[in-house]
């Protein structure tokens, strides 16, 4: 029955990775990606979990033991949820998406995750109760939910007094679009990037999806509530015109942010 399932999961995340590089976004390289996201419970993918758990652990000086509760805001196809999973934390995930609901419950059935705290449901109305969890994980989120302030504010709300968020997405002040991997002046307005996209070839439907939210957004959003935020800079040192946005703008391509609630 495992493998059985185990090839299944497989499966289902070939084609919904293949749906999403190819079908959506039209990548040139979409089979390479696929093949990195089947592997990304290894160090050598490209969208390696153990390398972002390594990188909270490293961030957040945080206790990882079966006492802790952690919230997964946008759970995906379940790998970090897995690899939290892995670290004896009670781990809860939220995603909205049917497909991705398939694959998590495969991921419950083979015993990687949690089944019984799966929730469908999505990030601007969080179905649990005020100050639940000890950690709130949010990994590029926020770019694809309908209201940003409305879902950093719930993140908020179920995080326990003293508890961490985790919040990581692009900053859409910088000229690189990261889901399309290309150039783009994305401070522009989006119907400019639309024809550069429609000329390079691409799908532009998921574009419209796309919140532009930058750090400035955030750090608005942010004074409102009763925390402490820190805004990480990864010292990694970038290349060509990204480089040269950080360098003069102060624009990181990502933004990482670590909140601990005080009220």
């Amino acid at each position: 029955m495992n493998q059985k399932t185990s090839e299944t999961l497989k499966k289902l995340l070939r084609e919904y990775y293949t749906d999403y590089y190819q079908g959506q976004l039209n990548l040139p390289d979409y089979q390479i990606r696929v093949r990195h996201r089947l592997n990304e419970n290894t160090a050598a993918s490209y969208y390696s979990s153990q390398k972002k758990i390594k990188l909270i652990t490293q961030l957040l000086n945080f206790k990882f033991d079966k006492s802790k509760k952690i919230l997964v805001v946008g759970a995906g196809t379940g790998e970090e949820m897995a690899q939290l999973a892995r670290t004896g934390c009670r781990v809860y995930g939220l995603e909205p998406n049917d497909k991705a609901l398939v694959i998590l419950k495969l991921r419950a059935d083979l015993g990687q995750i949690d089944g019984r705290h799966l929730t469908q449901a999505v990030a601007e109305k969080i179905p649990y109760p005020n100050d639940c969890f000890d950690l709130v994980y949010c990994w590029q989120v926020l770019e694809h939910v309908t209201n940003v302030a409305q879902s950093i504010n719930e993140m908020i709300r179920v995080t326990k007094k003293n508890g961490r968020i985790f919040i990581g997405c692009p900053d859409y002040r910088q000229i690189v679009e990261p889901h399309y991997k290309l150039y783009l002046p994305l401070f522009l307005p989006k119907f400019i990037n639309k024809l550069i996209l429609k000329a390079r070839g691409r799908n532009t439907e998921f574009f419209d999806t796309l919140q532009l939210v930058n750090a400035k957004k955030i750090k608005s959003i942010l004074r409102q509530n009763h925390i402490l935020a820190m805004q990480l800079i990864n010292p990694k040192k970038k290349t060509g015109l990204t480089d040269w946005m950080r360098n003069h703008w102060e624009i990181e391509p990502n933004q990482y942010w670590l909140i601990t609630k005080t009220d």
